[in-house]
């Protein structure tokens, strides 16, 4: 009896870890710490989690522009290799010679706009300069985003290869963006709208959670408490099994 006891207590462990893996595939997940450019004094974390064509980002900054929005990107190219400009680019790369690396001069090293990590609408390269849906730092300089969407197949198979990068300074610590210089993309803009402020590469890839979790109808909205109840409801399921079978057992001896 001990031993069918045991046996049972392995199957139903079994049965436990087999439903996991086959319910829940694993995402891919990539961290990237971004470090300031143009001496910002900004600096960002940044957590992108890939299951299938679904992108969830969270981004979490400080020293930014307070009470400014900050346009904010997945730069590069998903079959080309780019990097992060460094202080040390800024001699060669400084076309105009102001000492400062706009997005145009930066761009040959961390490459084009391939997502836009707008807060609402459209993702797409096409919202790159969209200053009105891009978050705003608080009064204190933190910045905080987070948002799910969905990209091309082709932009979740490379993710690994882009770079995320944040723009906007106030140069002149006016309290807005302003100042005679416009930016290098759209001169409509000042150049404190659009000049980069962070940059950051992704780092390997590691299994997380899926997007969501496990759903049930009364799951919490992080997927927690589905997680949680449905490991019981298994569990429970385990149990029944292997009381039926010892009892059945029982009445055959």
């Amino acid at each position: 009896m001990r031993i069918l006891r045991s046996t049972l207590a392995a199957a139903g462990a079994a049965t436990i870890i087999g439903l996991g893996a086959t319910g829940a595939a694993a995402a891919d997940g990539y961290n990237a710490t971004l470090d300031e450019l143009n001496g910002s004094g900004a600096e960002s974390t940044a957590m992108v989690t890939v299951d299938g064509t679904t992108v969830h980002v969270e981004i979490s900054g400080t020293g930014f522009a307070p009470g400014a929005p900050h346009a904010q990107h997945l730069h590069g190219a998903t079959d080309a290799d780019f990097t992060c400009p460094t202080e040390d680019d800024v001699e060669e790369l400084d076309e105009d010679g102001d000492g400062l690396l706009s997005t145009a001069e930066a761009a040959v090293m961390y490459g084009d706009v391939m997502v836009s990590l707008t807060t609402e609408g459209d993702t797409s390269g096409d919202s790159a300069l969209a200053v009105d849906r891009f978050p705003v730092a608080d009064d204190e300089g933190n910045l905080e985003y987070e948002r799910t969407f969905e990209v091309s197949q082709e932009v979740a198979d490379g993710l690994s290869n882009l770079h995320l990068v944040q723009h906007g300074i106030d140069l002149d610590d006016s309290g807005e963006y302003d100042g005679d210089a416009v930016s290098s993309l759209d001169d409509s803009l000042p150049l404190e709208a659009t000049i980069p402020a962070t940059c950051g590469a992704f780092g390997a890839s590691q299994s997380v959670a899926p997007i969501g979790g496990v759903q049930t109808g009364d799951a919490a909205a992080d997927g927690t408490d589905a997680v949680v109840l449905g490991s019981a409801a298994v569990l429970a399921a385990a149990g029944g099994i292997g009381l039926m079978a010892a009892n059945r057992r029982r009445a055959q001896q």
